[in-house]
């Protein structure tokens, strides 16, 4: 097993990717730190982890507040003396066209998606450099290459992850310290319930939804592979990067895309509504 007795440190783990890399790396004989602001949530999946014998520690963490993720990396430090991977995962979207979204739903969405991996990944650097190993992969979303209207805000906080890892990656070269991008299309989580029920961008419902399991095994890629950037699925990373060489070709684009996701996701609620 590729992650034997190594200690990784997930944000927003309990639910959706977050929780489904956790359970990756637990299949793998991990001893998992799970940082999320649901308490609740948390301490549950701590409880069933440990019922089986997971060496598993929840820190009720709020990535938002630097002093809390201070406390995160030290009480895993203090635990397991390292962090061999952080996966800085927690994230929101509260979708709403620029006009109309209301400037606490604009700084919750920049906190949570952007400051929070930015706080995460400069607490944890100077540790893994001083270990002289350790992984950090950061989550952004597809989102973060192609532009979705309709949640600008939340596309304008993964654009910037991309950037920073990048960035980030080149002051990195020699450490013996990797991080990653990842890059998923919608994924069938509860964030995606939220978007088809509060307005979501038709973007969002373009395709069927990757499964949060199929996130989890391009992490662990990223990790083994030292990856640049994963996408889930690759093939959808290759046409976005392709579509944004050159810009003017999204508004030519956007009518027939946004009818198509309107479409889809009509579908999906008319689902829904059946259960």
């Amino acid at each position: 097993m590729q992650f034997k007795d190594k200690v990784a440190v997930v944000t927003g783990a309990a639910s959706g990717i977050g929780k489904a890399v956790v359970q990756m790396f637990v299949s793998e004989g991990a001893k998992v730190v799970l940082a999320d602001i649901n308490e609740q949530g948390i301490m549950s999946f701590e409880k069933e982890l440990r019922a089986k014998g997971v060496d598993a520690t929840a820190v009720p963490t709020d990535v938002t507040k630097l002093e809390a993720v201070k406390d995160l990396i030290a009480k895993a430090v203090q635990k397991h003396g390292r962090i061999d991977v952080l996966h800085n995962n927690a994230g929101i979207i509260l979708p709403n066209d620029i006009d109309v979204i209301d400037y606490k739903d604009v700084d919750r969405q920049i906190h949570i998606n952007l400051y929070g991996i930015i706080y995460g990944t400069k607490e944890v650097v100077p540790l893994m450099k001083k270990q002289g190993f350790g992984h950090i992969v950061n989550t952004a979303s597809l989102a973060g290459v192609v532009p979705e209207p309709g949640s600008a805000i939340y596309s304008a906080t993964k654009f910037a992850i991309r950037g920073f890892d990048l960035a980030v990656r080149l002051e990195l070269i020699d450490t013996g310290v990797g991080i990653s991008t990842l890059l998923p299309d919608s994924v069938d989580t509860p964030q995606l319930h939220y978007e088809a029920t509060h307005g979501g961008s038709p973007m969002s419902f373009l395709d069927k939804p990757q499964t949060a399991e199929a996130v989890a095994q391009a992490v662990k890629k990223a990790i083994l592979k030292n990856k640049v950037e994963v996408y889930v699925p690759h093939s959808q990373g290759i046409i976005a990067r392709l579509a944004l060489m050159w810009p003017w070709v999204m508004p030519l684009l956007w009518p027939t895309l946004k009818k198509s996701g309107a479409k889809n996701l009509e579908k999906r609620l008319k689902a829904q509504d059946r259960r």
